[in-house]
């Protein structure tokens, strides 16, 4: 992906399929593993939820360490696709995963699901941020 297709994304807003972070962090693989459970999806990483390039600091090893941190903390094991892009001279990153044929994946003893533009927990049987009931 070049810059001119990220600014396209990133112009589109989050969505279903599409989420923004500033960081990697916790929610990231939470996300991820919501995607992973519905038709699949990206993370923009150095893009804060308003849209706004925030960039990040990468160094050599970073993007490998995101991926065992991903594959480790999720069970079946997500493993994204990772790209790194230059934007309005940042750098962002996107974390990208397909629909898995194993659902749904925890994230370290937790279940996620993507909901409109929100990653919900999974209690239950049930999201902790909508009620509707998950599809077997």
């Amino acid at each position: 992906m070049d810059a001119r297709e990220l600014k396209k994304l990133i112009a589109a807003g989050e969505s279903q399929t599409l989420e923004f972070k500033a960081a990697f962090s916790n929610e990231a693989v939470e996300t991820l593993a919501a995607f992973s459970y519905a038709s699949g999806g990206m993370v923009l990483l150095g893009i804060s939820d308003k849209g706004k390039v925030s960039g990040l600091a990468l160094n050599p090893e970073t993007i490998q360490q995101w991926l065992n941190e991903v594959k480790t903390k999720t069970t079946p094991s997500v493993l994204p696709d990772a790209e790194v892009v230059a934007i309005d001279g940042k750098t962002a990153a996107i974390l990208r995963v397909k629909e898995y044929p194993i659902k749904p994946a925890a994230v370290e003893g937790r279940y996620y699901r993507r909901v409109g533009r929100r990653v919900g927990r999974r209690v239950g049987g049930k999201s902790k941020k909508n009620t509707s009931s998950y599809p077997s």
